[in-house]
């Protein structure tokens, strides 16, 4: 048994809360929680009672200075409260999301294998608004921890893996100016989580990841969840992060040097380079070369109207993804989870720890999906073999194996 004092400080590191979250929940003053923790003030019933709730334990137990293991934190809830006008059509998404991170830390307990998640950044983020030049300085620094250099990143998930930041998506509405674009969550069991509404473009997508980010690395001292509402010096610092990280100054610098565009575009062409090199969406890249004053303001308005960006990137030899035509939801039936929950959910059935039913199940998709993560022949396999074999010959051929 401990004190009073003691089981509140306890309870909240255990939550992971911080003073501030706390006292916003109960009305009162930061210093108030500070004071309550210290023993040299006692919470009144109706407030001890709330600091029950929010703990997970009971009144009785916290009053009393019970150490005990808490209930289940509503964690869907603290998310759902951090945006007072959150649209109530992304409650699903929200609860969606940290259902998954449950059975996540449930399936890595099965296993046995330790979620190797983020619970403190290395970064340190103390002024609530920076200059641009601190944006970049913070994005460089993250790009230097990872090793990227100024070039472009092709794929955001193995870079959040490597910094053990767990991915994942779920549809939290379309129309942006009520629903969240995403959220970040400090999991008490899976550390540092990041949600992407699935219902955006693509494009928008990618950029979301890399906005979430900035909030998990730079604003993770100041709580333990964000929902992105495009509001507010948090929400503008990590627009302008995720700009400079995608597509950082010296890097576009760089490019347009070694490829010899002019420092100022007017050709939309060279303009479509850019955006494909850096692998972001042309209005990701168009703003972001309007902030750096590569492109003026008026040629900024005439490529944004009279630009079609997926078709010049054809004519000019780019690939292009068919989710840049239309959205295609049945692409993440599989590929809105990180890959190492797939990876663990593989050696679950695998180990006959689960049969693939109830791996389905247990992930809320089809079995064909599981099937499909095992590396079995489904679909169009048999197409795809004989390539694979042909490829393997020349190699042996010509003598490099």
């Amino acid at each position: 048994m401990t004190d009073l004092h003691e089981a509140l400080r306890r309870g909240r590191a255990r939550a992971r809360y911080s003073q501030d979250d706390v006292g916003a929940a109960l009305g009162v003053s930061r210093a108030m929680v500070s004071y309550w923790e210290a023993g040299s003030r006692a919470p009144n019933d109706r407030q001890l009672s709330a600091l029950a709730r929010l703990y997970g334990i009971t009144p009785a137990d916290l009053a009393e200075g019970r150490d005990v293991e808490p209930e289940e934190i509503d964690l869907a809830g603290m998310l759902l409260r951090a945006d007072e006008e959150i649209d109530p059509g992304a409650a699903p998404g929200i609860r969606e999301f940290v259902d998954f991170l449950q059975r996540y830390a449930e399936l890595a307990d099965l296993l046995g294998i330790p979620i190797r998640g983020l619970a403190q950044s290395p970064f340190v983020h103390r002024a609530k608004f920076v200059q641009k030049d601190d944006v970049r300085r913070k994005a460089e620094e993250v790009r230097s921890l990872v090793g990227l250099g100024t070039g472009p990143i092709r794929d955001l998930d193995p870079v959040c893996e490597l910094l053990g930041i767990t991915v994942y998506r779920a549809p939290l509405g379309a129309d942006l100016r009520h629903a969240p674009s995403g959220a970040f969550l400090n999991h008490p069991e899976v550390g540092f989580s990041i949600l992407v509404n699935l219902d955006m473009t693509p494009g928008r997508r990618r950029f979301t990841a890399a906005h979430e980010l900035a909030h998990a690395l730079f604003h993770s001292n100041e709580t333990n969840r964000v929902v992105s509402n495009g509001r507010g010096p948090r929400e503008s610092f990590a627009d302008a992060f995720a700009g400079e990280f995608l597509m950082p100054s010296e890097g576009v610098r760089r490019f347009v040097e070694e490829v010899g565009i002019p420092p100022r575009i007017v050709d939309a062409t060279d303009a479509i380079h850019i955006q494909r090199y850096f692998g972001v969406s042309w209005p990701t890249a168009l703003v972001r070369l309007r902030q750096m004053k590569v492109v003026t303001a008026d040629t900024y308005r005439e490529l944004k109207h009279s630009v079609r960006p997926v078709s010049l990137a054809r004519s000019l030899g780019y690939s292009i993804h068919p989710e840049e035509y239309e959205q295609d939801a049945g692409l993440w039936t599989i590929h809105r989870f990180p890959r190492p929950f797939l990876r663990m959910l593989r050696t679950a059935v695998i180990a006959e720890l689960m049969s693939p039913p109830t791996a389905a199940s247990f992930a809320g998709v089809a079995v064909p999906d599981i099937v499909q993560i095992l590396g079995r022949p489904h679909g169009n396999a048999e197409q795809e073999q004989p390539q694979v074999d042909t490829e393997f010959v020349e190699f042996e051929a010509t003598g490099v194996i």
